[in-house]
């Protein structure tokens, strides 16, 4: 039996107890795939990482995230809460460098005060990724009328970037009123699409661009708390849904409200001739717990 550290933050908030929560296994060699998918199932939360050494030697580690169900080639709050869990145990300041399986991610940490701050640059610039289920397909898995769903500029797509997922708009109480009808969601038939993000114009607090929610049954998640990785491609779908003007657009995208852990994300959007030419998404995660696994 081996003891392997671990530390559990929440992230997408400056408050314990809200937000994501994240557990992170500080040093997984030794570790086989089998075994970081039972100890995710152990943990039993959105996700846990497991940090190794990075394949080239410029980077500052590699990371594999896993849900209940798989594992994932990338996703957000594990990426923002793994990079400040490594700049804790390390004394690491300014921009570290992670190895996921989409890519290198750079990563700007500021540890200052006791919420601390991480933004990535995503790789991977949003694309459509092929046809998304139909509105009405989409009402019934979110236990929401006939006709609630946006079937214009902001119809349903499907997009990635870096893990896919189908984007659906509704107006915000709507959004709020969303019950997952498993029965209807495995209609679907959503193979290699992580989930549906519902998301409406405005949110909670004044200053929210976007309310979010997100489903994903099929990867163990029935609701997540805060989804980096569809903030990173809602880009794609806004940039097809509207004119966005040239240059950065900083976005506010709640999420979680609805679950009882309020989560706020931060999307930096570069554009230019009307396309997504940048991504970067941060939030602030604060540490809840260190402990030891034994395997």
């Amino acid at each position: 039996m081996k003891a392997y550290d671990f530390e559990t933050l929440d992230v997408f908030t400056d408050a314990k107890f809200a937000g994501n929560p994240l557990a992170v296994i500080m040093d997984a060699r030794g570790l086989s795939d089998d075994e970081m998918q039972t100890i995710t199932r152990e943990f039993n939360l959105s996700e846990t990482t497991f940090v190794l050494p990075p394949e080239e030697p410029a980077n500052t580690a590699r990371v594999r995230i896993f849900t209940l169900g798989y594992e994932m080639p990338f996703a957000g709050h594990p990426t923002v809460g793994t990079a400040i869990a490594i700049a804790r145990a390390r004394n690491l300041s300014g921009e570290i460098r992670l190895e996921l399986n989409t890519g290198i991610f750079p990563v700007r940490l500021d540890m200052r005060g006791p919420a601390l701050f991480a933004e990535f640059c995503n790789p991977i610039l949003p694309a459509e990724e092929g046809a998304a289920p139909s509105a009405e397909a989409l009402e019934a898995a979110l236990g929401l009328p006939q006709d609630v769903l946006d079937r214009n500029g902001h119809r349903p797509r499907r997009i990635s970037a870096g893990s896919v997922y189908i984007y659906v708009c509704a107006k915000l109480e709507a959004v709020r009123h969303a019950r997952l009808n498993s029965s209807a969601f495995e209609a679907l038939g959503l193979d290699k699409t992580v989930g549906v993000y519902l998301y409406a114009a405005g949110g909670e607090a004044p200053d929210a661009d976007y309310h979010a929610r997100m489903f994903a049954p099929t990867a163990g998640i029935v609701e997540d708390p805060a989804t980096g990785s569809a903030a990173a491609a809602l880009p794609g779908q806004i940039a097809r849904a509207e004119p966005l003007g040239d240059g950065t657009h900083r976005w506010i995208i709640e999420q979680g409200f609805e679950i009882g852990r309020p989560s706020r994300i931060i999307a930096r959007v570069e554009t230019a001739n009307g396309a997504v030419t940048s991504v970067r998404i941060g939030g602030a995660a604060v540490p809840v717990q260190t402990g030891q696994i034994f395997v």
